[in-house]
């Protein structure tokens, strides 16, 4: 399969991911594809930069991922561990000790899903890559997920038998009849499943991630069009409330008042649009809504911990060693 452009419209549209508890995954999965790779120890790589999602299991070996963005986070890795991360978080997978800070992170190796890892490697792994553009719940969520046998573990054997069942595909030479259908429904299998971990997590807050349906309506209609001049008023009347109901709802389901949340969205895909477009902050202020470049700045280091200069310089840095 060919890999996924870097460019794409993130936002378009939010998918009905739940609705009256119920997962209804997006399987929008047109571009998927997945490759096996390795790393021997020291480990210094990270994931390709760009606008699509990766999913990345680990089958042998221990390591740790950093991501900077939208705050720092660190994951220890050991075999069974499964992240999704967006190719836009910069980020770094290293082992421990980590005694090679000083020098850029090098690409992962693709081997193709037909062929073997050679057992010699300290790492093995294997990793699906689905554009941006065409995986909803990417769009919505900011920060990784992270599964393992004590990280919800239903949800990660789930997913590990799917990575069974694309084995079993690939044994043999050839491409079989309809190879490729079923690559996309094993993907759908871990979306749905990664979906579940996230509304099993009540701790974990993800922007669009909620069981309530007036609250999705009024997350969709923002992501139909992100950049209007959405209000509380105009948001309760997409979710069918009252501005009171609404704005208590959302907190409660949500962690965060509907503006702050839907400025964090919006802030994220104004990022994305910087990357994929070169915008300046100036346009970028503009497009976001702010009055000033200055007061972007100040919402963005503010979400973010770090200027819209100081973030895509170290992203643009890292792009430009591959």
């Amino acid at each position: 399969m060919t890999e996924p452009s870097k460019s794409g419209t993130p936002g378009r549209h939010l998918a009905e991911i739940v609705t009256s508890g119920d997962v209804r995954a997006d399987v929008r999965m047109d571009g998927v594809y997945f490759f096996r790779s390795f790393a021997s120890c020291p480990v210094n790589k990270r994931l390709d930069p760009g606008d699509f999602s990766y999913c990345f299991m680990v089958r042998r070996g221990k390591l740790r991922l950093t991501i900077d963005f939208p705050e720092p986070t660190s994951i220890d890795l050991v075999p069974g561990s499964i992240v999704a991360v967006s190719g836009l978080a910069p980020h770094r997978f290293h082992s421990l000790p980590d005694n090679d800070r000083s020098s850029s992170p090098g690409s992962f190796p693709r081997v193709p899903i037909s062929e073997q890892v050679d057992a010699s490697n300290d790492v093995e792994l294997l990793l699906g890559v689905v554009p941006s553009e065409n995986f909803a719940l990417g769009n919505l969520i900011v920060g990784p997920i992270h599964l393992s046998d004590t990280r919800f573990p239903e949800c990660a054997s789930r997913i590990w038998k799917a990575a069974e069942l694309l084995d079993e595909e690939f044994v043999g030479s050839g491409e079989e009849y309809g190879q490729a259908i079923i690559v996309r429904r094993i993907a759908e299998i871990i979306v749905i499943n990664m979906t579940r971990s996230l509304l099993a997590d009540g701790s974990r807050h993800a922007p669009g991630v909620v069981k309530n349906r007036g609250v999705i309506l009024a997350i969709r209609a923002f992501l139909d069009a992100p950049l209007e001049s959405w209000s509380i008023d105009s948001l309760a009347r997409q979710a069918g409330m009252s501005r009171t109901k609404f704005s208590e709802e959302f907190r409660r389901v949500v962690g965060r008042t509907p503006m702050q949340t839907l400025a964090r969205m919006r802030l994220t895909l104004v990022t994305r649009k910087m990357l994929a477009e070169e915008l300046s902050v100036e346009e970028a202020a503009d497009l976001a809504g702010y009055s000033s470049s200055a007061a972007f700045i100040r919402a963005f280091s503010r979400e973010f911990g770090a200027t819209p200069f100081q973030w895509r310089k170290s992203y643009l840095a890292n792009s430009e060693t591959e």
